[in-house]
């Protein structure tokens, strides 16, 4: 057994077999591509037996690419499901395998080299950045692909001097890396610049480099090259780019951008965390993200993009640790629930019906939840409805429903249903069940996000049902662990207080 493998992928056309055939090789992710003309495939078809002329591409690469082949053919392909089938290469001649293996090697080293971004080396860098001033194309792909990989504000502004060159091929290699690194408005700007270069392949490049960025705003100027472009494949480019651009979901680039998006529209937001280059973000996006379902459930959302990578003051603002990671927000940036980890399709749909759900208006909340006191959402509605009108007695039952039928806490509410509770027991002078809510909130959930809160209401719940030792235990930690809150100030003029009726007593005696 080799490390060698033939993909298999059939093409509507010549001219979409040529288009694929030379972003495959221009990308560096095999050593040939062979077209094969004139194949009739016979095949079924949603419960239908059809037949096509079509092409045939055989590609000869390794085991190592074939991700980043399937990859590219689905951004590129005509097809709803395209052929993409890898086949081992058992044995072969030697010297022709050597040739395939070594037509590669570089590449793939160094974007192994350079795949972690915090460990590329400053001189590495320096050597990829010289080389992309080579003079041979095979280099220069290398080079960019390595680069694009590093990212960076440095490879950054690498790529958007090259866009000024008065090199073609430089310019080319430019455009195509740029939007790999950056998500900037001002570098979608200076992509689509490219769509007026005198020449043709720095235009096509450009076009795909748009496409693969899934920015909508990109959508009028492609119809612009689709009309008017002189080169015939650079308008096919265009077409096939507008079809997935129209196909796909519309991502906003900030989530300052997409809150104020979502004000407007009185949507909820889906915020999508991801890595560069991480096969299990990739695997979300071409698997499940790309459903057209799951494109169909998100048009009602504001989507945006996060990366992890470049956005990490974001990403631990909304308290993420790992990619790729969904959350669904409400219009004013609140967190309703999030997903983890590469989820499937029927578990991120459900997900996406729940969030919607959050959009219900009061009165029909109100009525689901009389109908169905296991409606979590529908009751959380309410609950929260009734408590920012200050009436607790009425949220009660709610809040017990939602804590009753989601002890998990799946949809993200059970917490602070508990919360709610013990405050509105506590405010009501049932101080003993308020310090059971509090304990069972904190004993399961220690880490809660208004903790310093928790802890406070239930050091003075167990104060006033004349557990003294305990009361004074938990606002004694509330001030050690959040000496800076406004609730610890609170705490301390407890303690004081106490500490001061326990000396007056002393002195009693």
């Amino acid at each position: 057994m080799t490390n060698a493998v033939v993909g298999l992928v059939t093409c509507s056309s010549r001219t979409e077999a040529q288009k694929v055939a030379k972003v495959v090789l221009m990308k560096k992710l095999a050593a040939c591509v062979n077209i094969v003309n004139g194949l009739e495939s016979h095949y079924w078809w949603r419960g239908k037996l059809e037949s096509a002329r079509e092409c045939l591409l055989l590609i000869k690469t390794t085991r190592e690419r074939t991700g980043a082949i399937t990859s590219t053919v689905k951004a590129m392909h005509s097809y709803e499901v395209p052929e993409i089938i890898f086949l081992p290469v058992l044995a072969g001649e030697r010297r022709y395998l050597g040739w395939l293996r070594s037509s590669i090697a570089k590449i793939a080293a160094a974007c192994l080299l350079l795949a972690s971004i915090g460990l590329a080396r400053a001189d590495q860098v320096d050597d990829l950045i010289k080389q992309l001033g080579s003079t041979n194309d095979e280099d220069r792909a290398e080079a960019a692909d390595a680069l694009a990989h590093v990212g960076g504000p440095r490879v950054e502004k690498q790529f958007r001097e090259l866009l000024t060159s008065s090199s073609a091929e430089q310019r080319q290699v430019a455009v195509v890396g740029l939007l790999q690194v950056s998500d900037a408005d001002e570098d979608l700007q200076r992509v689509r610049v490219c769509l007026k270069d005198e020449n043709q392949v720095v235009r096509w490049s450009a076009v795909l480099a748009l496409q693969n960025s899934g920015r909508a705003e990109a959508v009028p100027w492609l119809e612009e090259v689709e009309k008017s472009d002189s080169a015939d494949s650079v308008r096919e480019a265009a077409t096939g780019a507008l079809s997935k651009l129209h196909s796909g979901i519309h991502w906003v680039r900030s989530l300052s951008d997409a809150k104020e998006k979502a004000r407007q529209l009185k949507n909820p937001i889906l915020a999508y965390v991801f890595l560069r280059d991480s096969d299990y973000c990739r695997k979300l996006e071409e698997g499940v993200l790309a459903d057209k379902s799951v494109m169909a459930a998100a048009e009602e959302f504001v989507c945006v993009r996060i990366d992890a990578g470049k956005d990490a003051d974001e990403t631990r603002k909304l308290d993420v640790r790992g990619a790729p990671t969904i959350l669904f927000l409400d219009g004013q940036g609140n967190e309703m629930s999030r997903v983890a980890g590469l989820v499937d399709k029927d578990q991120l749909l459900s997900k996406l019906s729940e969030a919607k759900r959050s959009k219900l208006t009061f009165r029909e909340a109100r009525r689901l939840a009389i109908q169905n006191p296991a409606d979590v959402q529908a009751n959380w509605k309410v609950a929260e409805t009734y408590l920012e009108e200050g009436n607790e007695d009425m949220a009660e039952p709610h809040l017990r429903n939602v804590i009753e039928h989601d002890e998990e806490n799946q949809y993200g509410y059970t917490d602070k249903a508990i919360f709610a509770l013990g405050f509105a027991l506590g405010k009501r002078g049932e101080y003993g069940q308020a310090a059971y809510s509090f304990e069972k909130l904190l004993e399961r959930w220690p880490d809660y996000k208004d903790k310093d809160k928790a802890l406070y209401c239930l050091g003075l719940s167990q104060l006033a049902v004349g557990q003294k030792d305990k009361g004074r235990a938990r606002l004694e930690q509330l001030v050690s662990e959040f000496p800076n809150s406004s609730t610890a100030k609170s705490a301390q003029a407890a303690l004081d207080k106490l500490k001061k009726k326990e000396g007056k007593d002393e002195a009693g005696n």
